[in-house]
């Protein structure tokens, strides 16, 4: 049976959508999308369904920060072979997706189906859904196809969104900034406090602070797919475009921590200055270039959140006496601070601190990358951990690899 979802602008009817994250951010970007006033729904593996009108769609697309794209259900179907699958794909109104002078573009997937050759699919796809259409811009289209039961979905994002337009400078194997972000809400880093990053690679994670202090969108003034839809609501985008001045205005009247970010690496600096200007927050944050172990004494409440190197240069030993320093500087000179490391080890993790505590575990370019999170406790309680005597200071920071999320799982 089919399930078609074209949206009907005379009576406005809620959309079928779905966030798009990296397996593991699934509870932190279902809790954003319930501060949008959505109803979040668990759906799988990196995928989080939700319902929305047009308003809430544009604005999961403007402030999901943990997200990597924003779908919308246009038909699910079942089809065990090509007939039926250009039957049902037949009676989509492919119009209500692709404006005039663009090309339906089809990302295909299939798992446990009889129709398993994803090019053949796009090509039944193509011949019926709109007249021939040559060259960019196109509409993408997602299609999975799982145990012969099709799901088409219109990508309403366009560029991923873990793009930042501000992210133009990196360093080695960057941390993406959505991780950044998962980082923050995962640990419930509070704006007006302090949050430091001794290894700040090209400022990702301070630069998303940044931005969430600010009351800023994670992408800025970017376009977005459904802005060409031909059931695009001018009206719906304005309103979107009213809560984010909205959030810049209570933002400013806000308290408001600082944030310090450092790096021993001359170009990371250099990269995270850039970053910061073009993301609109250079004057929310201060870089300095210097070793973990120069770290000043910084009082009062805040958050160490860092991804420091884990092991593509340096050797196990230096890796070991390296987290301990860490460990030290943070006992030290900011004892009232929480701490958060992202580290592929936990091993590595108790040299920092043996209190902190995995909150969220992901994959990323084959690795298994973990947060641990200990929150602030105050001066003179706990455990202490001493550094390993062969502590030396790192390079990098934005060590973590990793890959975009797939799509395909929608």
């Amino acid at each position: 049976m089919s399930s078609a979802r074209p949206p009907n602008p005379g009576r406005k009817p809620r959309l079928d959508a779905a966030a798009i994250c990296a397996p593991g951010l699934e509870d932190l970007c279902a809790a954003e999308l319930t501060a949008l006033g959505c109803k979040p729904r668990p759906s799988g593996s990196g995928v989080v369904e939700f319902g929305a009108n047009a308003r809430q769609l544009y604005g999961a697309n403007v402030w999901l920060r943990t997200a990597a794209r924003v779908v919308v259900r246009v038909a699910t179907f079942r089809a065990t072979d090509f007939a039926h699958l250009q039957e049902h794909a037949s009676a989509v109104d492919w119009s209500s997706w692709v404006p005039d002078g663009h090309a339906p573009r089809f990302r295909v997937s299939t798992n446990d189906s009889k129709l398993y050759h994803t090019k053949a699919v796009a090509q039944r796809l193509h011949q019926v859904s709109l007249p021939p259409s040559i060259g960019e811009p196109e509409q993408l289209f997602v299609v999975r196809i799982e145990r012969n039961t099709v799901t088409i979905s219109a990508d309403a994002s366009g560029e991923a969104l873990h793009r930042r337009p501000w992210r133009a400078d990196t360093g080695p194997a960057p941390l993406r900034p959505n991780l950044g972000a998962a980082l923050l809400l995962a640990t419930e880093w509070d704006p007006t406090t302090d949050l430091v990053d001794p290894f700040c690679g090209s400022g990702t994670i301070g630069i998303e602070a940044a931005l969430l202090a600010a009351g800023r969108p994670p992408g800025g003034e970017r376009p977005f797919a459904f802005h060409d839809w031909p059931t695009f609501e001018p009206g719906s985008w304005a309103s979107v475009v009213a809560s984010i001045e909205t959030s810049i205005d209570a933002a400013e009247r806000a308290d408001r921590g600082s944030i310090l970010l450092a790096d021993r690496d001359r170009a990371a600096v250099d990269a995270t200055l850039a970053n910061a200007d073009r993301a609109g927050v250079a004057d929310r944050i201060e870089v300095a270039r210097q070793v973990v172990s120069h770290l000043g004494a910084r009082p009062g409440p805040g958050l160490l959140a860092t991804n420091p190197p884990y092991g593509r240069r340096l050797g196990r030993d230096e890796l070991g006496g390296l987290y301990g320093r860490l460990g030290a500087v943070a006992r030290e000179r900011l004892p009232d601070h929480g701490l958060a490391v992202l580290t592929t080890d936990a091993a590595l993790a108790r040299a920092v601190d043996r209190r902190l505590r995995a909150r969220l575990r992901f994959r990323h370019g084959g690795l298994g990358v973990q947060l641990f999170h200990r929150p602030a406790v105050g001066p003179g309680r706990g455990e202490a951990v001493e550094p390993s005597a062969a502590a030396t200071d790192g390079t990098t920071g934005d060590e973590a690899s990793s890959v975009e999320p797939p799509v395909e799982a929608c």
